[in-house]
């Protein structure tokens, strides 16, 4: 498969720094993975959940490179984020600041060695090795987004913002743990206790799936097969799309040889559902 190239800033992220000598041991409590481990150019892909498990935000911590932390995360979550954090750190000695002089990019294919000299800090894409390369750098870049979002559409990626808000999903509900975002054996993080049960206990209902069809898609249409409701198609690049759905249920119109539809476009499921 030829995997277009693209090196676009990302405008709906933001970046927050964590830094002092207790910026990461106090996030170890919280979040779903890391920041142990975390290495300079190897990004992380981690979440902060509600108590009940639901995904308030996801985001990339990154090495600073002075000990501390970089965060890529939603625009739109950027201030309630950094005041949540803030609660958490307790009498933690970490400072917490918005970097509005910083921004966040990505690039696959030619734009990576481009990217590199501009980040002050860089990693391969930790949901997928597919993606390229994503960076920290100076704000004002340039934004060329169709071809980043066609390609995380293509590649399976829900991402916060277009597939889902806050407080509405289950990580397993978006593949977060499939993405390398959920680590089961760190201990305990915010939320844990529903994640682990989820998990141990075989409690995924729901997924998110690549589909496609012969002609453009639209972004909230339902999914169905005959009267059953299967879920949402979450967001869209063209014909290819990204689609929310009960497991069991499709599998279940699968077996039947039932063909999902949605908005009167008959569904292909492009991707090998026995990964679930």
């Amino acid at each position: 498969m030829t995997r277009p190239a693209f090196l676009t800033a990302l405008p709906d992220r933001a970046v927050i720094e964590i830094t002092g000598a207790d910026a990461r041991t106090f996030l170890q409590r919280v979040i779903t993975k890391g920041p142990a481990g975390l290495e300079p150019g190897r990004a992380q892909f981690s979440a902060l959940l509600t108590p009940q498990g639901k995904v308030l935000a996801d985001f990339f911590l990154f090495d600073n490179g002075e000990g501390g932390l970089f965060i890529d995360l939603p625009a739109s979550e950027a201030e309630a984020l950094l005041k949540r954090l803030s609660l958490y750190r307790l009498r933690a000695d970490a400072s917490i600041a918005p970097r509005a002089d910083l921004a966040v990019a990505q690039a696959r294919g030619g734009g990576e060695a481009e990217l590199a000299t501009l980040a002050l800090a860089i990693s391969p894409d930790p949901r997928s090795a597919q993606m390229g390369q994503r960076a920290i750098v100076p704000a004002g870049g340039p934004v060329d987004e169709d071809e980043y979002e066609a390609a995380r559409i293509g590649e399976g990626l829900p991402e916060f913002g277009k597939d889902y808000g806050p407080a509405e999903v289950f990580p397993t509900d978006v593949n977060q743990d499939l993405m390398a975002g959920i680590d089961y054996k760190k201990g305990c993080f915010v939320g844990q206790e529903v994640a682990s049960r989820m998990h141990r206990k075989g409690g995924v209902r729901k997924r998110t799936v690549r589909v496609s069809a012969d002609n453009a898609l639209e972004t909230q249409a339902p999914v169905s097969s005959g009267e059953t409701p299967l879920g949402t198609i979450t967001s869209t690049a063209g014909k290819d799309a990204l689609a929310r759905v009960r497991l069991d249920r499709l599998k279940a119109a699968l077996e039947r040889n039932e063909t999902p539809e949605s908005g009167g476009c008959s569904l292909e499921i492009t991707q090998d559902l026995d990964t679930f």
